[in-house]
């Protein structure tokens, strides 16, 4: 009997301009400034950034629901200053029993309001850990970082 082979730890989903891609290159130490993700990133088996049209155009979900079915953890990112939830209804369905953790990225942007921000994912749906970072906060992408990468667990890694 073979067992599935995971394509990765984790993979990033969200809206376009959420921030997934400056949050994967703050994850992974990559010093690039963000671009327009046109198709899906991969960092070796660690993890995924996607673009935001597979996640915001319904045509585009099953590229989603299909990498998302090798992958440990989901992770939704959202800006802090968005306070309206664009997550597909029935989307998170598709992911029963997989753990789906939330970033809430750009917290150093004005007008951000945590609490609305977190009450809004909990009612959408996110069962998992939520976290808030800003791409010039160290300390909050270092608890991102080891959180998704096990790094809590005692496993030692070099990214």
């Amino acid at each position: 009997m073979s067992q599935a082979v995971k394509l990765g730890r984790f993979m990033l989903i969200g809206q376009i301009g959420a921030g997934k891609t400056t949050l994967f290159n703050c994850l992974f130490n990559k010093d690039e400034v963000a671009r327009k993700t046109q198709v899906m990133e991969f960092e070796g088996d660690s993890g995924i950034d996607t673009p935001g049209e597979y996640f915001s155009h319904p045509r585009m979900y099953h590229a989603l629901i299909t990498m998302a079915a090798d992958v440990e953890r989901l992770v939704y990112v959202h800006p802090a200053d968005v306070f309206d939830c664009r997550l597909p209804y029935g989307l998170l369905e598709v992911y029963a029993g997989k753990t789906i953790d939330a970033v809430v990225t750009k917290m150093d942007l004005p007008g951000v309001d945590l609490a609305r921000v977190t009450q809004m994912l909990r009612d959408a749906g996110i069962s998992g850990q939520i976290f808030s970072v800003s791409s010039t906060d160290t300390l909050s992408i270092e608890r991102v970082r080891r959180h998704l990468l096990h790094l809590e667990q005692g496993v030692t890694e070099e990214l």
